[in-house]
């Protein structure tokens, strides 16, 4: 039994978590009578119940929460690591865990960038760029990067190229609606049965681009409705913005817990990122179920949307190319369908989670000596 350990310094549920998720589910995750698992993270996680309730065992630890840092938690990472021996131990943007893990001495340790973030100039220069390369590669045995562009950040940090694996974001295959079912959803938020549906599902903050969304919206035709879910700092600018300026096609949802029903919904999904994007976990979703995207050309985007193929990539922050893109989309029938079955061959394909967790389990096989 390889016994397996996660950190993660996530209290509410992002991307990471979501991954954390797929990777660990009860049907579909990890071989269970090959890895015996174990997550730590911060105390009150709203993660913990829903690991739980696939029979993950989790510890909750302080000082933890949103920290990449904490001297405290090194200590108590310690001391979990002493009780449950892990023959690896894999970190979440979690420094504190990698450098316990160095600590403990008795593992192996695998870190997976999940964001993409552009270096800064000075973090590229002599001598700032060892530094930061030595670091990364004394603290981990194996980095995954969820997108080759999170790999090309950190090949640009001086990461050891030999060290990087690049193991795309998978998903379960989303709830398949019949007709009829679709109806009684468009009913059910009160959107018009002939309106083509646009959603953008992602936190509501500055890089992922809803401010671009809400300018597009003014060049859009009048049967087009946006829908925008998710919550965060941003929501009250939004709002504003939306009343300020009279923007009657875009309805913001707030936090939606059964994502699977706006997928249903919606006949193209929106990504208008300029930050932080990899390999996006509502994208693959969406193309699960045969929906095309229209996506910046940002961080991981067009290694999930090739252009023409499963749906239309636009220059980031080009509100009226955003529009312009929408406007093709739902005027040609022919090229809707052509992307639709794109998707669905492009999830087959490459973003599957039963994809994910097989090179998973091959890196934590390799990293074990098994």
């Amino acid at each position: 039994m390889i016994r397996v350990m996660h950190i993660l310094t996530d209290s509410n549920i992002g991307g990471a978590g979501h991954h954390l998720l797929a990777l660990l589910s009860r049907e579909n995750g990890l071989d269970r009578n090959i890895f015996q698992v174990q997550v730590v993270l911060p105390e009150n996680a709203r993660l913990i119940p829903l690991l739980e309730s696939q029979g993950v065992h989790c510890i909750e630890v302080p000082y933890l929460a949103e920290r990449s840092f904490s001297a405290h938690a090194i200590r108590i990472f310690c001391h979990i690591m002493h009780d449950f021996k892990p023959h690896i131990v894999h970190t979440h943007a979690s420094l504190s865990g990698r450098i316990a893990a160095r600590i403990y001495n008795k593992c192996r340790i695998v870190h997976t960038r999940h964001s993409v973030f552009e270096p800064r100039p000075m973090q590229t220069q002599f001598p700032i760029r060892q530094i930061l390369g030595a670091l990364n590669n004394h603290l981990s045995d194996a980095i995954i990067a969820v997108s080759p562009a999170a790999k090309d950040n950190l090949l640009a940090l001086g990461v050891n190229s030999e060290k990087m694996h690049v193991i795309f974001n998978g998903m379960p295959q989303a709830k398949a609606y019949t007709v009829a079912e679709r109806v009684a959803l468009r009913e059910k938020y009160n959107i018009p049965q002939d309106a083509f549906v646009l959603a953008q599902m992602a936190r509501l903050t500055e890089v992922k681009g809803q401010n671009d969304v809400l300018t597009a919206a003014h060049e859009l035709p009048a049967h087009v409705m946006v829908l925008i879910a998710g919550d965060g700092e941003l929501r009250p600018h939004l709002e504003a913005r939306i009343k300020n300026e009279n923007i009657h096609n875009v309805r913001l949802l707030g936090f939606i817990e059964a994502v699977e029903e706006i997928l249903a919904i919606m006949d193209v999904q929106l990504s208008a990122s300029f930050g932080t994007e990899a390999t996006s976990l509502a994208l693959i979703q969406g193309m699960s179920v045969g929906k095309p995207a229209i996506v910046t050309d940002y961080g991981g985007n067009p290694y999930v949307i090739k252009d023409g193929e499963n749906g239309i990539v636009v220059p980031t922050r080009h509100p009226s190319a955003l529009a312009d893109a929408v406007k093709r989309l739902c005027s040609d029938p022919d090229m809707y369908l052509r992307l639709a079955k794109g998707s669905c061959a492009c999830y087959a394909s490459h973003f599957t989670l039963e994809e994910m967790v097989k090179k998973t389990e091959s890196l934590y096989n390799d990293m074990s000596g098994e």
